[in-house]
């Protein structure tokens, strides 16, 4: 019988066929920690038998994310009610623009808020991708 490491909870005893469903599954991964009786340390399961005969989808593309797309909706509507300071772009992963666009209006007291929620407006109208270049849903 096994035990995995999920998160900080270390979950079991489950058999064999248990943990290759979590793998083939993706609950777990090949660097998720297991262990049964016998062994000296938990180890990642790719150090171990478990992965004999198994298979397993390919890893990510380099540059890709696995994240879930961010919705464009809620983008759009952060820039227009709170694009002076640079919200939306925080919630885009553009943390460059985002905090320019902060200091900016921070600096000038809210002078030049009008500035950079017309620089919000533009870039709610024509950025359709976030920061790791995932399509807004």
């Amino acid at each position: 019988m096994w035990y995995y490491q999920q998160g900080n909870n270390r979950i079991g005893p489950v058999d064999e066929a248990m943990i290759r469903n979590l793998l083939v599954s993706q609950t777990l991964n090949v660097n998720s920690l297991v262990w049964k009786e016998g062994m000296p340390a938990w180890l990642p399961v790719n150090q171990t038998a478990l992965v004999n005969g198994l298979v397993l989808p390919p890893p990510p593309l380099p540059g890709s994310s696995s994240a879930a797309p961010k919705d464009r909706v809620i983008y759009v509507i952060l820039a227009i009610f709170l694009g002076s300071l640079g919200i939306h772009n925080f919630f885009a992963g553009y943390k460059r623009n985002a905090i320019i666009q902060l200091i900016i209006t921070l600096a000038t007291c809210f002078i030049a808020s009008f500035v950079t929620w017309i620089w919000a407006i533009i870039e709610a109208c024509t950025v359709t991708k976030d920061a790791d270049g995932v399509d807004f849903k």
